[in-house]
């Protein structure tokens, strides 16, 4: 069995094989089914193999990338969620069970059973992402995978993933608002899409800190993030006042240090007469309740 599978890893690209490649190294595909069985390997999709154990959701999303774009016929790339993955950017109210994919050109839409292929993305690039993705994948633009990523995913999942890619310099603003302009007249949820994109900002980092501005926005606060105070930079500061707004994704801190080193914290920005609101993730589904801890905060710095 070692021998088999270490045979059918060397045939892999990108840690994926197909039962053609494995017959023709003498393996049937019949023992393919057995060594699944047991473990050893991985199906990912018709015809299709890994010898890869996936750890999570994300990375066998990206093998099963992997093995749609080499199954098919007609030359396409990641899109949508699929190319967020490709691109290790965050992932929010995402359904990992469907493959996206775009054409190079061509502007007929496919769907099947566990993927969609889109029409033409206007050019396609090629990204890797080490261990699997060693050789280049073919993707769609980072700008154009993120408007699609609001249309089957949502406005807000787009929008946490473009503040993440403009962070990290895999695109810009300018470029996000035009790839969102260009979507196709008749786009379900296309104008949603837009308004979130807009909102772009490379300066939050983290999901969490992106849709807490996303939040106070809505409820008619201006924040400003990354903000000094003393020693300390704190999330946001809510402009115009002494309101520190902070989102702390932990349930808990298991770390004793750490909890202390935060009370500290703290207690310091008391002193210098600033009052902090600490919001979760429970909070960022209730704008009702971070209203209220607000307003008291504001009350309270007046």
């Amino acid at each position: 069995m070692e021998d088999e599978v270490e045979l059918l890893r060397q045939a892999s690209v990108n840690g994926v094989f197909s039962s053609a490649d494995a017959e023709r190294h003498g393996i049937p595909r019949l023992r393919l089914v057995a060594l699944a069985k047991v473990g050893l390997l991985t199906h990912l999709t018709r015809g299709m193999w890994s010898t890869i154990h996936t750890v999570d959701a994300a990375q066998t999303h990206l093998l099963r990338t992997v093995a749609i774009i080499r199954r098919l016929r007609q030359p396409a790339g990641a899109t949508a969620q699929s190319a967020l993955v490709l691109h290790d950017l965050p992932i929010l109210d995402t359904d990992l069970d469907r493959v996206h994919l775009v054409r190079g050109r061509g502007h007929a839409t496919r769907r099947s059973h566990d993927y969609t292929v889109w029409g033409c993305a206007g050019g396609l690039r090629a990204a890797t992402r080490p261990p699997f993705v060693d050789t280049p994948l073919a993707c769609a633009p980072v700008a154009v995978a993120l408007t699609h990523t609001g249309v089957t995913c949502t406005p807000r999942a787009a929008l946490a993933a473009a503040d993440a890619a403009v962070r990290r310099g895999l695109v810009t603003s300018t470029e996000i608002e035009v790839a969102a302009a260009d979507l196709p007249l008749g786009t379900p949820g296309a104008a949603a899409v837009r308004r979130a994109l807009a909102d772009v900002d490379g300066r939050h980092e983290s999901p969490g800190e992106t849709l807490t501005a996303r939040v106070m926005r809505d409820l008619g606060y201006s924040l400003e993030p990354q903000v000094w105070i003393g020693p300390y930079r704190v999330d946001f500061l809510v402009t115009g006042t002494r309101v520190i707004v902070e989102f702390d994704g932990a349930v808990k801190y298991d770390d004793r240090q750490a909890i202390v080193a935060e009370k500290r914290r703290e207690d310091d920005l008391r002193r210098r007469g600033y009052v902090v609101v600490r919001l979760m993730w429970s909070d960022l589904h209730d704008p009702a309740r971070v209203r209220r801890l607000v307003v008291a905060a504001l009350t309270a710095a007046a």
